[in-house]
């Protein structure tokens, strides 16, 4: 059973390797439109496609192809579809046909295995992995149908396999149709002269005057006939012009005029846009668009900065008045940003009519913003504008400073116009762009520039600020990557050399940044103390570190150490700080946001400890590894407080995923909460086998435990002579004493009672709850038989009521035995009833959760419906009426 568990769990992995090649949106269709105009005849034409050997739809960019495929789709019976989306990556043969493979997975699990197989291993296409996808298919549902939009992004390089494959194609089993901008050359005249190609063309695709009309009607527009003949004649039926048209007309006072201005001679959005909507408006405001558009970010003062008017204020209020294609960012509508479609037109054509003057209003851009005090939006202006020395300069003097006063986070770096010769020569800014990387969570790139400086620099002076500066940032790159010992040691040598040096640099703070992160995890609580009270004494320090990250820190180390009332008044201290200064998304919240998660689970209050690990989890993610690791195996603990061991059994896997490859020290906490998990599913052996990673005093406590789930409590009580007292955390030491109660309760030792009053004390005076309900059964079982003969109290009531719920889940448990489907928790249920509709995605953003937890949840919810797909989890649910 244990070897079909772990090639299950490989399994797992595998599949999720293979699909995170993927986005998701690559096999699914395009969101249909609330516009969307409904076009029968053409959709009759692809439902009598069905037995013909190929479908094609062949049209200009933007004539709707992919809306057309889509909403066929949507009338097809449910499951039946599968869909490949191609791109430019795509122009790599093996990756389009991997893609091609997986996509009819959703409907058909198995296919495609044997060919997927062949292209791992031979690389490359061959007649043998065509002939499989062939036969594959032949045993597809009845009614399926494959649609590849975009093919001419990898037609280069895969029209001949596909041609082979057309050939090939069961045509009674499956309907093939490929979605192009031009003719895929497959051979396309000899299956139209046998009559097994059903093709749709532009001049189908084109709009008929009354569908123009209808589509105009969708957009709230309504023009008289003249208007329409003209509207029609100039777009050609163009359904992209038609649609940038039906938005002009929408916002237009005089939709005469508008019409009339309307001369659609393109067959491209960007040449239509410029040419049927920019060049028609005032000069002024033309010129005012193209010269914004090197902005992120449209406020009154930065347009005035950018483009010397002083009418830019009203200018901006033209633009938004007319419907020009922008978006208010705030309420106050102080702030703006052009549609992204519009402002990459506008980029666009900015730089291929006038790069001189690109150049110069990026540079303005840079100036104000430098100006302004923002200098990492200064930065990237000063990097479009060509500006590199200017760039890296100030890059060098502030990317620490911003990092801690600055709580956004802003644009990638982009590097791409950067020398490397320059930064080789330079290595004060290569480090200062490595910072930049670290800090901002590009951890890779971030090593890759700091092993670039260590090459190109190899003799550094000993005591030099780069010296100090280097040592500083590796022991940043080794926390992220997980190698604590390895941050401790270069953070120790930064900070020698600052002391030999005396010198006060920036880049200083970083060292007991690293070594407090660090302290926390190796649990040497002292030296947090330590570190903590050192930062607090440096007169400089920034509020974010005084007022958030030192009192956040401290409270994790108070709430590991099990001080948790400390804890709990420095984690709401820590927040109501961070939420003041804006920094209640910056990584720095990440340490006050699970020792408020981890205070909630003791309190049993389930619900808000979730909600605050998911916050800290959003975070997290963003390319800091080590948070990563830490915040899901804190979601593991309260899945398995609230009784879903196996689902937390999969979180502990995905945790050990993220820091694969590292030291074996950072994982020692997984092992523990692993061993934990799985004695709580009756493993007795791989408890023990795990327990060899852990430090002595954790490993005595968890072999205790151990020992008692196997009814030994002579050999437990010995593991608990052996855990040090002079070693034991708070939180420790109470579990070592519940233990204890649990060895004497097996032994009907009648001191029980007494050693469980002392743990009652214990608790009491810090308020623990979670931990004596959870550690032991044998506790919890006493507790609930003897209620009646305790003296009632306020705190052992919520105890009582705590160990009551524990032993009722444990007894459904027990009477449910092996169901044929394993009941879903109320998070499953919410992410289950959303799967039909919704992506992965669009769940994550529903619920309020991370891509990670969706992942994380759909793994369970799969295996606890007996399934291997989404397409089946839903007819499962279906069945078993969950849906």
């Amino acid at each position: 059973m244990a070897q079909r568990g772990t090639t299950q769990q490989g399994a797992a992995r595998r599949d999720d390797r293979q699909s995170a090649r993927f986005a998701r949106a690559k096999f699914r269709p395009t969101t249909l439109p609330t516009t969307l105009l409904t076009r029968p005849a053409l959709l009759e034409r692809l439902a009598a496609g069905a037995g013909q050997r190929l479908t094609v739809v062949v049209g200009s960019a933007g004539a709707g192809k992919s809306v057309l495929l889509s909403s066929w789709a949507a009338t097809r019976q449910a499951g039946l579809t599968s869909w490949l989306s191609c791109d430019e990556a795509d122009t790599d043969p093996v990756r389009f046909w991997t893609g091609f493979i997986e996509a009819p997975q959703a409907m058909a699990p198995g296919f495609g295995a044997d060919a997927a197989e062949l292209l791992a291993m031979d690389g490359t296409m061959s007649a043998d992995v065509t002939a499989s996808i062939a036969n594959d298919a032949a045993q597809l549902p009845a009614g399926s149908a494959i649609v590849v939009d975009d093919f001419h992004a990898a037609a280069t390089r895969a029209a001949g396999d596909m041609t082979d494959l057309v050939t090939r194609w069961p045509a009674e089993h499956a309907q093939l149709v490929l979605a192009s901008r031009a003719d895929p050359q497959l051979r396309l005249h000899r299956l139209r002269l046998s009559g097994e190609l059903c093709e749709i063309r532009d001049r189908d695709l084109y709009l008929s005057r009354p569908e123009c009309a209808a589509l105009l009607a969708n957009f709230g527009v309504q023009v008289d006939d003249a208007q329409l003949a003209l509207l029609h004649e100039r777009s050609e039926g163009w359904a992209a012009a038609l649609q940038m048209a039906a938005l002009t007309l929408r916002a237009a006072r005089d939709p005469a005029q508008a019409a009339r201005a309307l001369d659609v001679r393109s067959h491209a959005i960007a040449e239509y846009f410029i040419g049927e909507v920019l060049e028609q408006q005032p000069p002024e405001v033309a010129r005012f668009m193209l010269d914004t558009s090197v902005l992120d970010e449209l406020t009154a003062e930065a347009c005035e900065a950018v483009t010397g008017r002083q009418d830019a204020a009203a200018l901006l209020r033209s633009v938004e008045a007319a419907n020009l294609f922008i978006v208010a960012l705030d309420d106050d509508r102080t702030c703006y940003r052009y549609h992204h479609l519009v402002h990459q037109v506008l980029r666009a054509e900015l730089h291929a009519t006038d790069r001189p003057r690109e150049l110069a209003l990026q540079l303005r851009a840079a100036e104000w913003l430098e100006s302004a005090g923002d200098t990492r939006r200064a930065t990237r202006h000063f990097l479009a504008a060509r500006q590199v020395d200017r760039a890296l300069g100030l890059l060098q003097e502030r990317v620490v400073t911003d990092f801690l006063y600055d709580p956004v986070a802003p644009a990638p770096l982009d590097l791409s116009t950067v020398d490397p010769s320059l930064l080789a020569g330079a290595p004060d800014r290569l480090l200062a762009v490595a910072a930049d990387l670290l800090l901002w969570g590009d951890w890779v790139r971030g090593g890759e520039y700091l092993d670039l400086l260590e090459r190109t620099q190899p003799q550094i002076a000993p005591d030099s600020q780069l010296a100090a500066r280097l040592a500083a940032a590796r022991s940043v790159h080794s926390f992220l990557t997980g190698d604590v010992h390895e941050a401790v040691r270069h953070a120790l040598a930064a900070r020698g050399i600052e002391q030999r040096t005396l010198r006060e640099d920036e880049w200083n703070i970083s060292v007991p940044i690293v070594l407090m992160r660090a302290y926390t995890w190796l649990e040497d609580f002292a030296a947090v103390d330590h570190e903590a009270a050192a930062t607090l004494a440096i007169p400089s320090v920034a509020e974010s570190v005084r007022l958030v990250l030192v009192p956040a820190v401290r409270a994790l180390t108070w709430f590991g150490a099990g001080r948790l009332t400390e804890a709990a008044d420095a984690a709401r201290a820590a927040e109501a700080d961070a939420r003041r200064l804006g920094f209640d998304r910056h990584p720095f919240a990440v340490d006050y946001l699970r020792a408020m998660a981890g205070a909630a689970l003791e309190r049993r209050e389930l619900d808000a400890a979730e909600r605050l690990t998911e916050q800290a989890l959003s975070i997290s993610e963003r390319g800091r590894p080590p948070f990563k690791y830490l915040t899901l195996l804190d979601r593991a603990e309260i899945w398995a407080t609230r009784g879903q061991t196996r689902d937390a059994l999969t979180t502990v896997e995905t945790a050990r995923s993220v820091l694969a490859g590292t030291a074996p020290t950072p994982l020692t906490r997984a092992d523990e909460l692993e061993a934990l998990l799985r004695l709580a599913l009756g493993d007795l052996c791989s408890p023990a086998e795990l327990a060899r990673s852990l430090p002595e005093t954790r490993r005595s406590l968890l072999l205790a435990r151990v020992a008692l789930a196997a009814n030994h409590p002579d050999a437990a009580l010995g593991h608990l002579d052996a855990a040090s007292l002079g070693t034991l955390t708070p939180r420790a030491a109470l579990v070592r004493q519940i233990l204890l109660a649990a060895a004497a309760i097996q032994r009907g030792d009648p001191q029980a009672a007494d050693i469980l009053g002392d743990v009652l004390n214990t608790a009491r005076h810090e308020g623990y709850l979670n931990t004596i309900v959870t550690t032991a059964p044998e506790v919890t079982r006493y507790l609930v038989e003897h209620s009646t003969q305790m003296q009632p109290e306020p705190f052992l009531e919520r105890i009582i009521a705590a160990a009551m719920e524990v032993r009722a889940a444990q007894a459904d448990a027990a009477q449910s035995g092996a169901p044929v489907v394993e009941p879903l928790t109320a998070a499953q249920l919410r992410i289950l009833k959303l799967l039909p509709t919704t992506t992965y995605e669009q769940i994550a953003a529903t619920l309020y959760i991370s891509h990670n937890t969706v992942k994380t949840h759909l793994r369970s919810i799969f295996q606890k419906l007996g399934v291997s797909s989404r397409a089946e989890a839903i007819e499962r649910a279906v069945d078993l009426q969950l849906l």
